[in-house]
């Protein structure tokens, strides 16, 4: 079988891809002046909010561990705050502070200009892109959900279970 026709090589491309997004990403972040230091994941509480940490585990796939720490060194800084969750006590949502949606707000150009440096040598739509990379995420963490020690877990449960790690 040739390399071209080897279907599993879509996890390697993907995976490929998104260490080259970042680099990408980063340059552009410092180019502008902005701190590349957890930007990504600012970027999701900035989509999401209010979030929970479970929501955060469940769409960006790091443990609840990494999202600990995260939110602790964002509180820390000012760009995040915590409120209680009236319907959890154990937990929590997380929201910009107004100083984290200015840094939102001033790296979201580099953002910009990363996606039309990579759109303009694209054959297809971005548009397309988009939909199949939301296709293949929502794949990835239907297969991640699909077992938990060996057990078939059921698919209502699968979509309140945070992701595991892939890297």
């Amino acid at each position: 079988m040739s390399r071209k026709e080897r279907e599993p090589d879509l996890l390697q491309e993907v995976y490929s891809t998104g260490l080259l997004v970042g680099l990408l990403v980063d340059e552009e972040l410092a180019r502008a002046g902005v701190s590349q230091q957890l930007f990504s994941f600012l970027g999701w509480i900035a989509t999401l909010q209010p979030v929970t940490p479970g929501r955060l585990a469940a769409e960006t796939g790091l443990p609840p561990t990494t999202i600990r720490d995260y939110v602790r060194r964002l509180v820390a800084r000012g760009d995040v705050r915590r409120t209680p969750n009236p319907s959890d006590g154990r937990s929590y949502f997380l929201a910009l502070t107004p100083s984290g949606q200015r840094l939102a707000d001033r790296g979201w150009p580099a953002v910009v200009a990363a996606y039309a440096r990579v759109a303009r040598h694209l054959e297809r739509p971005p548009a397309e892109h988009l939909a199949a990379s939301r296709e293949l995420r929502r794949a990835v963490k239907e297969a991640l959900a699909e077992t938990e020690g060996g057990q078939a877990v059921p698919r209502r449960a699968q979509s309140s279970r945070p992701s595991r790690e892939v890297r």
